[in-house]
């Protein structure tokens, strides 16, 4: 079962679980800008993250993956073993390899990809939340007299868990204003 989700960006916290079953991954797109105005011109031509007609600058999607094997002893169906994986795939601006900026566009660039990167590591907390919460339940999960309830209430409490964790990010980005409240403006950094 998997589920992913996908936030919108305009413009870590401690966990009992092991870094291994978090896999994070960039995506990139090229911008070539010859001046510090040029950043904006170049982000808003070249980013692929478009919602609804509005073109955002970096985008966080996330993915758990979850498996289960249960036991049936006695009329009583129990987990037996249980795994969670995330997947964070975040989709960025750079400045193209083929292209050398000054120095000036460079440090804006960086400055704003800086602030963006905060923003987006916010949903990326949201997301490793969402895997925490899953390992609990899944640890702690009832067991049943019914192998197929089992399995089906596991499904369920996943995806609601999900989908709280999905509200999160929406609400972080209203709460944000898309990380305009973070710093993320490339007119501050022009």
């Amino acid at each position: 079962m998997q589920v992913w989700y996908v936030v919108l960006v305009f413009f870590a916290s401690s966990l009992s679980y092991a870094d291994s079953a978090i896999d994070t991954l960039f995506e990139f797109y090229d911008i070539s800008p010859k001046t510090k105005k040029d950043i904006k011109t170049e982000l808003q031509q070249y980013t692929p993250i478009i919602n609804g007609g509005i073109k955002f600058h970096g985008s966080t999607s996330w993915q758990v993956k979850w498996q289960v094997s249960w036991k049936k002893t006695d009329d009583i169906c129990y987990l037996d073993s249980s795994a969670a994986t995330l997947k964070v795939l975040f989709t960025m601006p750079r400045i193209s390899p083929e292209f050398t900026p000054s120095e000036e566009v460079l440090a804006a660039f960086n400055g704003y990809y800086s602030a963006l990167l905060q923003h987006e590591n916010g949903h990326m907390g949201n997301a490793k939340s969402a895997l925490e919460h899953i390992n609990m339940l899944l640890s702690n999960f009832n067991s049943y007299s019914d192998c197929q309830v089992l399995n089906d209430e596991v499904n369920n409490s996943i995806e609601k868990i999900v989908e709280k964790f999905k509200t999160k990010d929406k609400t972080y980005d209203v709460q944000t204003m898309h990380g305009k409240l973070q710093g993320v403006s490339i007119k501050k950094f022009l």
